[in-house]
């Protein structure tokens, strides 16, 4: 009977092995993804882990090349332009400044007229066009829910993340919306129809995941700063730069100016000394406005100075740059809450 006992104490053992109640058990993405979906707190590994190194971008090059055709055009109006563009596309303004260096006289003013239009189209995000009560097809209709759904999170929400290999302003979001409206109102049969709309819920949906991974697991950062206290001292002061810059600006109504200054307050009440908190998860939003700026402009004409303010208007005033803003500010005020849990 003694020998059994024993037998069955080791068995249990192997079996089950009994582990300190201080080891956790490490959480799955799917559970982080899934809070985060709930409660946007800004929690994040990336420093905590040795496996996912920082990705340095190499970008010097085509900045030199760029600068090269900048200072061979002879047109003020391309550079002006060209400078602007730069904002939205980097590609674009890359490829105009080359063909101002490489164009003759007759050929400058084909070159104005086009880089006008690019930054028209470019700076204009297009409209999501839903008509549900055009949609006969009730599958159909249930799957456009679901992507307006999932639209809005990726615009609102996703985009406020770091996009360290985004060329172009809201490229992606720019691209389901235009994909969305084309997908809804080309003639397809609609078996076709339901597929492309499945394939392009499933598109989104990875991406946002893939955009909200490199946030919790990389390091990757535009400062290439190795230390979470150091990175989110760096985001901060970065940010609430931006906003003080905001406040002073005319552009903004008195509700939006309030709406910063909450913002303002709740940032000073985020520490940067959280490990486990990295305040760079708004660096997307920042950047994405805080960019258009005369400031590090060379631009010389007054007339496209003029073009700057208006882009910039049109921007503020966008329901894009809104709802991004309100989604911040909750993201911050739930980071400064879960401060007390940590």
């Amino acid at each position: 009977m003694k020998h059994w006992l024993l037998f069955c104490f080791f068995s249990l053992s192997i079996v089950s092995p009994i582990l300190p109640q201080w080891f956790s058990k490490q959480v799955s993405f799917e559970t982080v993804w899934n809070r985060y979906q709930l409660d946007l707190i800004l929690f994040s590994e990336a420093f905590a882990k040795e496996s996912f190194p920082i990705l340095r971008e190499v970008e010097s090059k085509e900045n030199e090349e760029y600068e090269y055709y900048f200072q061979h055009c002879k047109s003020r109006e391309v550079r002006d332009l060209t400078e602007i563009l730069s904002l939205v596309s980097f590609y674009d303004a890359m490829l105009q400044i080359k063909r101002c260096h490489e164009a003759n006289k007759n050929q400058i003013l084909e070159i104005e007229k086009s880089s006008k239009k690019k930054l028209f189209e470019l700076t204009v995000f297009p409209k999501l066009e839903i008509l549900s009560s055009e949609i006969q097809n009730a599958e159909i209709l249930s799957l456009v829910r679901d992507l307006q759904k999932e639209w809005e999170k990726t615009v609102y929400i996703h985009s406020n993340f770091y996009k360290p290999h985004e060329v172009l302003f809201l490229g992606k979001e720019r691209e389901y919306t235009v994909t969305l409206n084309r997908i809804l109102y080309s003639e397809m049969p609609e078996s076709k129809r339901k597929f492309a709309l499945l394939k392009l819920l499933q598109d989104i949906k990875s991406n946002q995941k893939a955009t909200y991974q490199l946030f919790y697991y990389s390091k990757q950062n535009p400062w290439n700063v190795t230390d979470v206290k150091v990175e989110n001292s760096k985001s901060k002061s970065y940010f609430l730069q931006i906003l003080s810059t905001w406040k002073n600006d005319p552009l903004f109504t008195n509700e939006q100016r309030n709406q910063l200054n909450s913002l303002e307050n709740c940032l000073v009440n985020l520490t940067t000394e959280e490990k486990k908190i990295r305040i760079f998860g708004f660096f997307g939003f920042f950047s994405d406005y805080g960019r258009f700026s005369v400031e590090n402009l060379r631009v010389e004409q007054k007339e496209n100075l003029t073009r700057l303010q208006f882009i910039r208007q049109t921007l503020i005033q966008s329901h894009h740059f809104q709802k991004r803003l309100e989604n911040i500010m909750i993201s911050c005020k739930n980071s400064v809450e879960s401060q007390k849990e940590l």
